[in-house]
């Protein structure tokens, strides 16, 4: 009887421990950050579209456009962009939550001129021709100028993933840069309060580091916010959390908003049928990474984060993948909801922050 007792009393000291440490473990206060998503659907239906739309606008105040490649063509000649092309801008719009946000991301390619999607290709004038050559620098300014004025971006990237250049080339790298200080010294001039910048990776940034990183700091002069994209299923499990500490050390002394522009987090095991590479994520690492994401967000201020997929995409998958890169598959599983729409532990931690008061922007 005495040991009955005894165990229930542990129970119930146990139960309200748990309780307070759940409680103590909330977010609370104000949120000083806008939380996003890019339309990105886990299928080409009607309904997984009209879900993902449905899903951003209950679950965000920022709408993310990711959009690489450009219609060089009408961007070197001012001709209108193709029908078909700006049917795609019109669709992306629909997702956008009521009186959300908007964060446009651009980029002219990953080292050469990367033509649009449903857009004629690259014309003659241009093939072949570096980022900075003059014709390359004044089409890409066009493009961004006419992409501002139809989105109406609260933040604008003009180069995605910038630092990845330099694993590429050297002079890739200083081609962009001179693009990139041109574009902004021009957008600048239209559009004074707009915040331009280039987004970088902090998994590669982290593990690279030395030329790349001393790179990146030359440009920030050129950049209004730190535009961090980071995939922790990239690192080691030893850095995947400590590499958000890192990334404030190397950055704070610019003295600039931070943002995390594009994130998830693969909550499955994941092996590439090719290279046999095998991510390992579960739904508790994954739930672990959006704690520490968030809390790091909502202690510094940051502007915005977003996640860049909602639900695991397995059907979108296994339409394209004939068609596709395998490393296209590495963020199948990365979604706050799996592949049959149910909620991971990693999306109550999102709602957690959602649910609170948004601080003035």
């Amino acid at each position: 009887m005495r040991c009955a007792l005894l165990s229930l009393l542990l129970c119930v000291i146990f139960a309200r421990w748990t309780s307070a440490a759940d409680k103590a473990d909330q977010p609370a206060g104000t949120r000083p950050f806008l939380m996003g998503f890019t339309a990105f659907p886990p299928d080409y239906t009607p309904q997984a579209v009209l879900g993902t739309r449905k899903f951003v606008k209950e679950n965000a105040d920022l709408l993310a456009h990711h959009i690489e490649g450009v219609p060089w063509t009408e961007a070197h000649s001012g001709q209108p962009f193709p029908a078909q092309f700006m049917k795609e801008w019109e669709d992306k719009k629909l997702a956008t939550p009521p009186n959300g946000k908007v964060y446009l991301a651009l980029s002219p390619g990953r080292g050469d001129l990367k033509p649009a999607d449903k857009a004629p290709g690259i014309p003659p004038e241009l093939k072949g021709k570096s980022y900075d050559h003059p014709l390359v620098m004044k089409a890409y300014l066009n493009y961004c100028r006419r992409a501002v004025e139809f989105f109406k971006p609260d933040y604008l990237c003009i180069g995605i993933e910038a630092n990845e250049l330099l694993t590429t080339s050297a002079k890739s790298w200083r081609a962009y840069v001179t693009l990139h200080k041109y574009v902004y010294s021009e957008l600048k001039k239209d559009h004074p309060t707009l915040p331009i910048f280039a987004s970088w990776t902090l998994h590669n940034m982290y593990k690279q580091r030395g030329p790349m990183l001393a790179e990146f700091k030359a440009l920030m002069p050129q950049n209004d916010l730190v535009a961090v994209s980071y995939y922790p299923f990239f690192m080691n499990d030893k850095d995947r959390l400590a590499a958000l500490d890192w990334m404030s050390g190397q950055f704070d002394e610019f003295k600039k908003p931070y943002a995390i522009v594009e994130t998830n987090d693969s909550a499955e095991d994941l092996t590439f049928p090719t290279s046999r590479i095998t991510i390992h994520g579960t739904p508790q690492k994954q739930e672990e990474y959006y704690r520490k994401l968030l809390s790091v967000a909502q202690q510094r201020n940051f502007v915005f984060v977003v996640s860049f997929i909602h639900q695991d995409y397995d059907a979108l998958w296994d339409k394209i993948k004939g068609s596709s890169p395998e490393l296209f598959m590495a963020w199948r599983d990365c979604g706050l909801l799996d592949q049959d729409g149910k909620a991971r532990p990693a999306y109550e931690v999102w709602k957690g922050y959602f649910e609170l008061p948004l601080k003035a922007q």
